[in-house]
């Protein structure tokens, strides 16, 4: 069976972590946005068991960025744009 899940994950600029996250350029933490997607494959009844190949393409500074789950095979394909491009990519895999 075939699931895609999509939508917009927000990086709120003004939590006071990216003081330290870079001062002057803050950067989202790679371990937020692999657990942005572990919990909104939760949300969906999806339960992952272990998060696979995350590349960071591009920084990923506070803001707003669209993102989709293609679920199949007992794996979740997780991409994060910025813009078109992807900024992030990476896998989940399923029970």
């Amino acid at each position: 069976m075939t699931a895609t899940l999509s939508g917009v994950f927000c990086f709120d600029g003004a939590d006071p972590l990216y003081e330290g996250h870079f001062p002057g350029n803050p950067v989202v933490p790679g371990s937020l946005v692999v657990e942005a997607f572990y919990k909104r494959l939760q949300e969906a009844g999806h339960a992952p068991i272990e998060a696979k190949n995350f590349r960071f393409r591009s920084f990923v500074p506070p803001g707003s960025y669209p993102y989709t789950v293609r679920c199949e095979n007992g794996r979740a394909a997780c991409r994060l744009f910025h813009g078109e491009t992807p900024a992030v990519t990476g896998e989940m895999v399923l029970p």
